[in-house]
């Protein structure tokens, strides 16, 4: 009898690794500050428009899958692998080349349909969501952070606006 008969294989991981403590501790901190930032961000005179709550969520979800999916699953990887091409240091740093161009022009990205402080407050969030992209290898990730953002923003727009 063969030995691979004999024998069950060894069962190897199938899937993502588990995140180490410092990935554990960047996305409980995304998830557990979305909510006030958002409210903070919406009492501060930034609110979302709520009046027909059906069709915002969906438009939403749609944008912030399609912004991600253009910026952190198209953009931020292509951007990476030109400083690579270029020999400019990536590594473990806490904020990449890639990441940084990415978010500027993910910042200017909604310039057109918001104020500069907007903009401006974008950016910053936006480098979250590059991290995201960076520690996870897939632009999905990103998706969901900026997607329970927006759901929180627009939570507390619809709340400090009375429910309408």
């Amino acid at each position: 009898m063969s030995r691979d008969l004999a024998e069950p294989a060894a069962r190897t991981r199938t899937g993502p690794t588990p995140p180490a403590a410092g990935a554990r501790w960047f996305w409980w901190t995304c998830a557990l500050a979305a909510p006030p930032v958002a409210f903070l961000v919406a009492a501060a005179g930034y609110p979302m428009a709520t009046a027909d709550p059906a069709r915002d969520l969906t438009m939403l979800a749609l944008w912030s899958v399609l912004e991600e999916i253009v910026f952190r699953g198209l953009l931020q990887p292509a951007l990476a692998r030109a400083f690579e091409r270029r020999q400019m240091p990536m590594g473990s740093t806490p904020l990449t080349p890639a990441n940084l161009v990415a978010s500027v022009l993910f910042a200017a990205f909604h310039l057109w349909r918001h104020p500069l402080a907007v903009a401006l407050g974008v950016f910053p969030v936006s480098l979250l969501y590059g991290k995201a992209r960076e520690l996870s290898g897939h632009w999905w990730p990103a998706a969901v952070l900026h997607l329970g953002f927006n759901v929180a923003l627009y939570a507390a727009s619809w709340g400090l606006a009375g429910g309408r």
